[in-house]
């Protein structure tokens, strides 16, 4: 027998979702109080609830994303690959500064932040690259996979004094064009041999260079989580000036630990496994893995396994698209 909440559910559900962002337009267009829309929130009937803008995926776009994924399991096993032995590379902007929640007593005032123009706050280009976190039996411990980020910036020499500096002073300004010849600049086989475990370039270099499908920033480590908690731990110091901002940003890349590494690594095989249940879409709700607690429990596994009718499933999501690609998965 149906409930009083059940019909303030009944009555809530008429209403748009679009409509629904504000408790008090909610209650108007419901025809409630605003008390019974705050009660269905304490008592979990009702739950708020974010949306990100993510980007738009075309059926070529949606078909190259479930070749990435088949790319990385194995036809026999339907088990991942552990990743161990590629490098993520992508390049994003730190900001200097973004609006903060802070938490106040009564008695408190919140600090005074100023900028000269709120809508252009000082932004600079740093390029990361990382692999996954691996033990070194060389080295005989952890190698932590971080092989470096950089600034994407130069330095000048001033022409001519001013009210903040005298002529001469070396300063630090943003690249203006980025192209091969930066990237090239900054990373280096030689520098990836060296940061890389001496096991694994025993029996020699076999490099290939892999494109991410387009508008996937879903299937990059880097953007995926590592970008993230580095400015949040960026955001945490105060920055003034670009020289501020490249010191923070190398303390947060310095500061993140192997085992948040190794948990992105893992969480990108979730997303790959989504991304075969949506046929290359990207609407979908990460399921949490409890990645910490099953880390202390030294339970956390390695890698992830697709089902068998999942992979079956992608593959005729390839032949359906009369992708010629599908000859490379082998079905069993």
């Amino acid at each position: 027998m149906p409930t009083y909440r059940d019909e303030i559910a009944r009555k809530l559900a008429q209403v748009p979702v679009e409509e629904r962002l504000v408790v008090r337009h909610t209650a108007i267009a419901a025809g409630i109080t605003r008390h019974l829309v705050t009660a269905m929130l304490k008592e979990g009937r009702l739950h708020r609830s974010s949306t990100r803008i993510k980007p738009f995926l075309t059926a070529q776009n949606k078909h190259m994303r479930v070749e990435h994924v088949l790319s990385y399991i194995d036809d026999e096993s339907h088990e991942f690959q552990s990743m161990e032995n590629v490098v993520h590379i992508d390049e994003k902007w730190f900001n200097q500064d973004t609006n903060k929640r802070t938490y106040m007593l009564d008695e408190e005032l919140p600090p005074q932040r100023n900028r000269k123009r709120k809508n252009f706050i000082p932004k600079t280009m740093f390029l990361a690259a990382v692999a996954r976190p691996t033990y070194d039996f060389h080295r005989k411990c952890r190698w932590n996979g971080k092989i470096g980020i950089w600034a994407l910036t130069k330095k000048h020499v001033t022409q001519r004094s001013s009210q903040y500096r005298p002529k001469g002073t070396i300063c630090t300004r943003n690249i203006e064009s980025i192209d091969r010849k930066v990237y090239k600049s900054k990373i280096t086989l030689s520098l990836i041999s060296r940061r890389w475990t001496p096991t694994s370039s025993q029996l020699g270099w076999s490099i290939r260079l892999i494109f991410q499908p387009p508008n996937s920033p879903d299937l990059n480590v880097l953007d995926l989580g590592l970008f993230a908690s580095m400015q949040s731990l960026q955001y945490r110091i105060p920055i003034y000036k670009i020289t501020d901002l490249i010191d923070a940003v190398d303390d947060a890349y310095k500061t993140m630990s192997a085992d948040t590494l190794d948990d992105i690594f893992l969480t990108l095989q979730s997303c790959m496994l989504c991304i075969l249940k949506e046929d290359g879409g990207n609407q979908y709700k990460l399921p949490h893995m409890a990645k910490a607690k099953l880390r202390r429990a030294n339970c956390l596994p390695r890698v992830l396994t697709c089902e068998l009718e999942l992979y079956k499933h992608a593959i005729r999501t390839l032949q359906s698209g009369d992708r010629g690609s599908v000859l490379l998965f082998g079905e069993n």
